[in-house]
């Protein structure tokens, strides 16, 4: 597990922090099952009670020449703020209690039930990280996907930092982010005050309704998240827009996969002095790297010994990530 700084939780000190003891880890296993890019976001308290403000540098001042008896001109450097809000995701699970005490095993049968909600709030937290949008949904925090949808713009714009890969066919796009997560560059966020990660509460046995408005007595857990992401660096994620998955993975051309990874080594090369970045891509994307390496003419895309039975891909030693919140059914971006 990477260490992003002092103040930077990763993963495991997330678990740490949550369950010291031990006796809720299985939901950050979960949570890593069913979407391991959770393994990778280091979460930082925000600066404000809904989330943090960063503040960008957009210009830097140059020295100037100068002369023996002649002056320079004062300097000074450019900012802008962006104020990243958290959303807070909240739940609540209802067992019935009949159910609990016939079972032989108490605790896994209302561990399976809580879990499905564990693994919901994942798939959630996922998308929101690239598809968040707070113009369209204002209870969302806006992922990266809102960020970087442009491609015009010079060096240190996110234009300058988002790749148009050319798809032209409706509803039949991807894309693919480059992020080099770390503190003082991309990190997920928890609002000033708060507690990071998964909540959840046993609120004990209550009397519930059913869909019909009957009663019944059941075990009630409550799970809150309040999240948010903030790009401190935008230099730290390059996207990759417009991939056309139109085709199925195996009718795709050998130019066209050569086409994306040329795409993705051009991306990887505007992250600025990487550390440990990632490249996330759709299950088809991924689909498509894969079958790259059967391609006599591969020399970009390789494969790792197998970890834990599941090797690893690379493009160019950029480690891939599946990831299941990746549609394939987006719109064209024409910006």
């Amino acid at each position: 597990m990477p260490t992003y700084g002092n103040t930077a939780l990763t993963f495991t000190d997330l678990r740490k922090r949550m369950d010291p003891d031990g006796k809720i880890a299985w939901i950050m296993e979960i949570m890593a099952q069913s979407n391991p890019i959770m393994q990778h976001i280091p979460w930082m308290e925000g600066n404000l009670p809904t989330g943090n403000q960063t503040t960008l540098r957009t210009s830097y001042p140059h020295p100037q020449l100068r002369r023996i008896n002649r002056g320079i001109q004062p300097g000074k450097s450019t900012t802008r703020q962006i104020v990243d809000t958290c959303c807070l995701m909240e739940g609540m699970s209802q067992v019935d209690v009949r159910i609990v005490n016939l079972a032989p095993d108490k605790e896994a049968t209302r561990r399976s039930e809580d879990g499905a909600f564990v693994e919901g709030f994942t798939q959630d937290l996922a998308k929101y990280m690239f598809y968040g949008d707070t113009e369209k949904n204002p209870d969302e925090f806006n992922g990266l996907g809102i960020r970087f949808n442009t491609f015009t713009g010079d060096k240190g714009t996110y234009g300058f930092q988002t790749i148009n890969a050319g798809g032209t066919t409706e509803n039949k796009q991807t894309s693919m982010y480059i992020v080099d997560w770390g503190e003082n560059a991309v990190t997920g966020i928890y609002p000033k005050g708060s507690q990071a990660g998964l909540k959840m509460e046993d609120k004990g046995e209550h009397i519930v309704e059913d869909a019909d408005g009957g009663k019944y007595n059941a075990l009630v857990t409550w799970f809150s998240w309040d999240a948010g992401l903030a790009v401190q660096n935008l230099r730290k994620v390059a996207a990759i827009r417009n991939v056309d998955v139109g085709t199925s993975p195996t009718g795709t051309t050998a130019a066209a996969r050569k086409t994306l990874v040329e795409n993705i080594i051009l991306a990887k090369n505007r992250i600025v002095n990487p550390k440990r970045p990632i490249l996330y891509v759709s299950d088809t994307v991924y689909t498509i790297l894969e079958l790259y390496l059967n391609d006599k003419n591969n020399i970009y895309v390789t494969q790792s010994e197998a970890i834990n039975g599941i090797p690893k891909l690379y493009v160019q030693g950029l480690e891939v990530s599946k990831c299941d919140a990746l549609s394939d059914t987006e719109p064209v971006i024409t910006e």
